[in-house]
């Protein structure tokens, strides 16, 4: 019952802000590159392996004895490099009028997920803060990602692009998780839950709702085409 509310809210929201589109979707990504600028501020921290900084403090005890710093340092430096290129793909402009600089930046978009960024949050995942909740929800998040970035490339490859613009627009969608992330836990602590509660629900929501607005919006051009 609250599943089918959802979805109903999910169609008004996206049918109200149809006439809209093309602003929303700069303003949106406007939002994204400033949310991952402050996620790539403590950089530094990371990528020295502070771990007394922020949720490494939580590794501390299995970062280099398990593997686990081979797949964070894979994930850390792949994924603000697949967002990135990302990013710049979801231009018009660029695919128009530069196919050529298309097609690479889709190449190093597709190597940064297939080889490192997923396949290293998915070993991360197995850590994740939150039990076993988040850590199902990362897992199947990087596998997610890895399927729909695979299947993107791949029709993109057999000359179906509007299979390739779906399928990696859907990749796209789940890498901003991040994003979403950041943006939806201060929201969801101002309802006073526990710290592991208020995670869990954040990592969930951070990548299923988006994904259903963006389905939501594919089923609704079905329709009308």
């Amino acid at each position: 019952m609250c599943a089918s509310k959802l979805l109903i809210a999910l169609q008004i929201v996206s049918r109200l802000l149809q006439p809209f589109g093309r602003y929303l979707k700069w303003g949106l990504l406007t939002l994204s590159m400033s949310v991952g600028a402050m996620i790539l501020a403590p950089f530094g921290y990371y990528f020295a392996a502070d771990l007394e900084y922020g949720f490494l403090r939580d590794k501390r005890e299995f970062f280099f004895s398990s593997g686990y710093c081979f797949a964070f340092y894979a994930h850390i430096i792949a994924a603000p490099i697949a967002f990135i290129s990302g990013t710049l793909q979801v231009s018009h402009t660029l695919r128009q009028h530069w196919p050529r600089l298309h097609r690479w930046l889709g190449r190093l978009y597709c190597i940064s997920i297939l080889v490192a960024a997923s396949p290293g949050g998915l070993v991360m995942g197995f850590w994740a803060y939150g039990g076993l909740s988040s850590q199902l929800c990362f897992s199947l998040l990087a596998g997610l990602t890895w399927i729909a970035t695979f299947l993107g490339w791949r029709f993109g490859r057999r000359g179906n692009p509007q299979c390739h613009a779906k399928w990696m627009m859907r990749s796209y969608v789940l890498l901003a998780s991040a994003i979403c992330l950041r943006m939806l836990h201060p929201i969801l602590s101002g309802f006073e839950l526990s710290h592991e509660l208020t995670y869990q629900l954040s990592v969930w929501m951070s990548w299923l709702l988006p994904l259903s607005v963006l389905e939501m919006g594919n089923l609704r051009r079905y329709r009308a085409g």
